[in-house]
């Protein structure tokens, strides 16, 4: 009985228990960061003021006053700390703001609608303002930080607590966060910037009514769901209780621990209960390609896998970036080389996001060479029972931790850049000389002889009869390699390298006009037949769509094979939409999705042939001179007819914009085309790349490393508009930014069926269809 009553006291709230306050704070009352003051609980063991931080700035929060640490429990402006001359105020219209030296005010309580009459520090550390007739109006226990206090709860809900970013070095909003969840009653603790599942659960499911408890009689902590304790946290608490100051804490590590400092012999902190006794196995502690280890598990140590290097050599926790930009099976030949390492007793975390395939029955040579063998792979993990698990980056949660990662080895293929050099001794500069001058002279007597052929009239009747072969089948231009090397002047000015060759632009003389092409030199379908060849440049020639580069003919003699196409003046998509200076502008980024969506949905429905792209990305996106997106590169993958199921498995997109199914060498469908394009979508709404290392170092407070991640996270917290915060054109067209955000959602499911098809995704983009909330928002995780 006497427990259940205790049980019942704990619930109740503060205020309720305290019965009456000391109101010893009045209307009128200030102070500054020059006075050096604060206002005391009635004990004198906790303030409520200015702390002072590096850089002459300050906290307004609360802390442990009597004990060297001067431990913060609370603040009202973690992320964004006061300067030097600013004040509090409690003013007589009854609100608390915070002044600085500007004249800019921060309101910590509003008092327009209910003024507070009076104010109290409580003696466990409660910020109070009450009503004339004491009714609590605002507490700083509604609103914690990273820290509980005895006699706080945290009910299921809103309620959460963030760590600090470092330590007692930057309190503003670190990347871990505690919550106990009101669909069903459990309390986890999250990396928050990655869209994580959670790393640590009570897995007090299928509850209702649930807050977390941190009882001020016996300093223990539980959950309980009104009616009984469900979960329990701390079972030996030192006596007697008050003794010892005690609060929970999340930390910048990512772990939740409750501590005890004695107040007699003052030997600092000590933790007597934590959530996570592995600290490595934190979801992100080391940040994207980082590596964490912990080998008596008491603090993880932050540092790279070979082949990364520190973003910030000052924050470890901040994550690695790869020395050398890893080829992401790009279609075009590379010079990088690979070597691979094995790390013995470590692992990379499995999650939906990294894992490419599990291979079973492997030893380790065979994980290693499946490693070598596949381009998209960038490490793996094997393990005792001979599973290879390849992974793709980004990756993050690679750690080595006892007993967690006994007997796995990671395995990391390290991107090597090499010079290509000739061997052999260097030849005298008279032999050197003679060779060149034989070779010139071989050359010219060819030239010659090859011109007189070639402009002879049975030759020159001939290519015309060429030209206009089968015109039924191939309605193109069909150009003789010397008219394209005339035409871009040798090959000399190069504007792009892309998917399947380099790209050069030129002018032709094409139906008695001067014509500005660009001339692709294929170099990727070389060990394709003529007909398969011909087929592909078919298709090509047969579609017409205003969103589509057009193809104006072909070159396909002996080894040479390339396409001519109409020269978009503006360049890729990419240049346009990450070029340094000002963003372009909304409505025009906006219709840039929509043409890009139409020209997709033509190639997947309207064709007489079905079209996959396979290698949808802003570089495969072109402007006109009116700045109108086109889509290239179309049908230079394998064609998918109506009666296959899979594309050719030697077609390769680019990393980020794949979909998981090709991936993991499942059955391939337009719905590919839909993911890439979704990954695109969110790149063009919010102006910034898929993924970017940098942006880590920009310490934004709600930005994250990979931006499908940080959209899903500000969706799922409701703070979509953090998103376009610093963009005002969007902010004032919200509505149609967050419609597209959610279309953006949809098409990057990893269920390639719960993808919309492109009729669909146009008419959703156009708002003659309801846009439903994607399933992402309500999954845990990808």
């Amino acid at each position: 009985m006497a427990a259940t009553i205790l049980l019942l006291l704990s619930l109740l709230p503060v205020h309720f228990l305290l019965g009456s306050h000391a109101e010893n704070i009045s209307l009128g009352s200030s102070f500054d960061t020059n006075t050096n003051s604060s206002w005391l609980s009635p004990s004198g063991e906790f303030a409520f003021g200015f702390y002072p931080l590096a850089g002459g700035l300050f906290l307004v929060g609360i802390w442990f006053d009597k004990i060297p640490e001067k431990t913060v429990v609370w603040s009202a402006n973690r992320d964004d700390p006061a300067p030097a001359g600013s004040s509090i105020n409690f003013t007589v219209a009854g609100s608390l703001v915070m002044t600085v030296p500007n004249g800019t005010v921060t309101q910590i309580y509003n008092g327009d609608t209910n003024a507070a009459n009076s104010a109290s520090l409580q003696n466990n550390g409660n910020l109070v303002l009450w009503s004339s007739v004491s009714r609590v109006l605002w507490q700083s226990f509604e609103h914690p930080t990273d820290t509980l206090l005895p006699g706080q709860t945290i009910p299921a809900g809103d309620t959460r607590l963030f760590s600090n970013t470092n330590g007692t070095v930057d309190y503003s909003k670190g990347n871990f966060q505690l919550e106990v969840q009101s669909v069903d009653g459990n309390m986890g603790l999250f990396a928050f910037r990655f869209s994580d599942s959670g790393y640590w659960w009570s897995n007090t499911t299928q509850q209702t009514n649930v807050s977390l408890v941190f009882n001020e009689t016996t300093a223990s902590m539980y959950m309980t769901n009104l009616t009984s304790i469900i979960f329990r946290m701390t079972r030996d608490v030192p006596t007697p209780v008050n003794i010892y100051y005690h609060r929970a804490t999340i930390e910048d590590t990512g772990n939740f621990q409750q501590y005890v400092y004695n107040k007699v012999n003052g030997t600092g902190w000590r933790s007597i209960w934590r959530a996570i006794e592995e600290p490595c196995t934190v979801n992100g502690i080391c940040g994207v390609y980082g590596y964490c280890t912990s080998p008596r598990n008491q603090n993880a140590t932050c540092s790279c896998l070979p082949g990364y290097s520190l973003i910030d050599p000052n924050i470890p926790s901040k994550g690695c970036r790869p020395d050398v930009p890893v080829e992401q099976c790009a279609n075009t030949p590379s010079e990088t080389e690979y070597r691979v390492e094995v790390i013995d007793d470590a692992d990379i975390k499995n999650d939906i996001f990294a894992e490419l395939t599990r291979l079973y029955g492997y030893d380790l040579d065979g994980c290693i060479k499946a490693v070598q063998d596949d381009c998209y792979c960038v490490a793996a993990t094997y393990t005792t029972d001979n599973v290879c698990r390849k992974k793709r980056i980004p990756f993050m949660n690679a750690r080595k931790s006892s007993p967690s990662t006994d007997g796995i080895q990671a395995i990391i293929k390290v991107p090597v850049k090499t010079d290509v050099q000739i061997a052999g001794k260097k030849e005298p500069r008279s032999q050197m000389i003679l060779k060149v001058c034989l070779s010139i002279s071989a050359i010219l007597a060819f030239l010659f002889a090859a011109a007189a052929i070639y402009n002879h009239p049975i030759a020159r009747r001939s290519r015309a009869r060429k030209v206009l072969a089968n015109p039924a089948e191939i309605n193109l231009n069909k150009f003789t390699y010397r008219e394209l090397h005339e035409a871009t002047d040798g090959f000399k000015n190069k504007i792009g390298r892309g998917s399947f060759g380099t790209v050069y632009s030129g002018i032709l003389n094409l139906e008695d006009k001067q014509i500005k092409i660009a001339v692709k030199k294929l170099e990727r379908v070389m060990e394709q037949g003529d007909k398969e060849f011909l087929t592909e440049v078919r298709v090509i020639g047969q579609t017409h769509h205003k969103n589509l580069v057009k193809l104006l003919g072909f070159c396909d003699e002996q080894s040479h094979r390339l396409l001519v196409y109409e020269l978009m003046t503006n360049g890729t998509l990419s240049g346009f939409l990450f070029a340094e200076g000002e963003k372009p502008c909304w409505d025009h980024r906006a219709q840039i999705v929509l043409a890009i969506a139409r020209g997709l949905s033509y190639l997947h429905d309207e064709c007489e042939t079905q079209i996959i792209h396979c290698d949808i990305k802003p570089q495969n996106v072109l402007l006109d001179s009116q700045f109108n997106a086109k889509i290239a590169d179309f049908g230079l993958a394998k064609l998918l007819m109506k009666d296959q199921t899979r594309t050719s498995t030697n077609v390769r997109g680019t990393m980020g914009y794949m979909a998981p199914e090709w991936l993991k060498n499942a059955p391939v469908t337009a719905k590919v085309d839909v993911y890439s394009f979704g990954v695109l979508l969110l790149e063009i709404i919010c102006c910034r790349r898929h993924i970017e290392l940098n942006r880590v170092e920009e310490e934004s407070e709600e930005d994250d490393l990979i931006l499908m991640d940080w959209v899903l996270t500000c969706v799922r917290k409701g703070k979509l508009e953090a998103v376009v915060k610093h963009d005002p054109e969007v902010s004032d067209d919200f509505k149609r930014f967050e419609r597209m955000a959610m279309v953006g959602l949809w098409c990057v499911h990893p269920d390639p069926v719960l993808r919309p098809t492109m009729k669909k995704v146009i008419q959703m983009l156009e708002g003659t269809v309801e846009v439903a909330v994607p399933p992402l928002v309500h999954a845990p995780t990808f």
